[in-house]
């Protein structure tokens, strides 16, 4: 279900394979095969059933099947238990459940990250 009200702009049903660049406005749902690019401010979910290949640039990416490449997120990737990521993230937020896979490196831009720690005192 799409997230705040958007409507769903797209949706690549299994057994459906995407080849090339993937642009779009609003929440983007893949459960079958996109590889390439895929471009948007919005947000992106892999069903159980999708795999995406390619260079992710979005703002929220929520894997529940297969990434490979790199994906870039200006706000949030979200890993299920089901997912299989082998990318580089870049991302100021990660959430992986229990059983998810990643290999990779992960970059969390500090700027986009919500403090919630103190600088504890020193004592002398």
């Amino acid at each position: 279900m799409a997230r705040g009200g958007d409507a769903l702009n797209g949706f690549v049903d299994s057994g459906c394979t995407i080849r090339g660049e993937l642009e779009f406005k609003t929440y983007f749902r893949v459960d079958g095969r996109v590889e390439g690019k895929v471009r948007s401010q919005a947000e992106l979910v892999i069903g159980e059933g999708g795999v995406v290949e390619g260079e992710l640039e979005v703002a929220r990416c929520v894997v529940g099947g297969e990434v490979r490449g790199i994906v870039r997120a200006t706000e949030q990737v979200m890993l299920h238990a089901t997912a299989k990521v082998w990318a580089d993230i870049q991302t100021p937020a990660l959430v992986m459940e229990d059983g998810a896979f990643l290999e990779g490196a992960v970059t969390m831009d500090s700027k986009g990250v919500k403090k919630t720690t103190t600088k504890a005192d020193v004592a002398s």
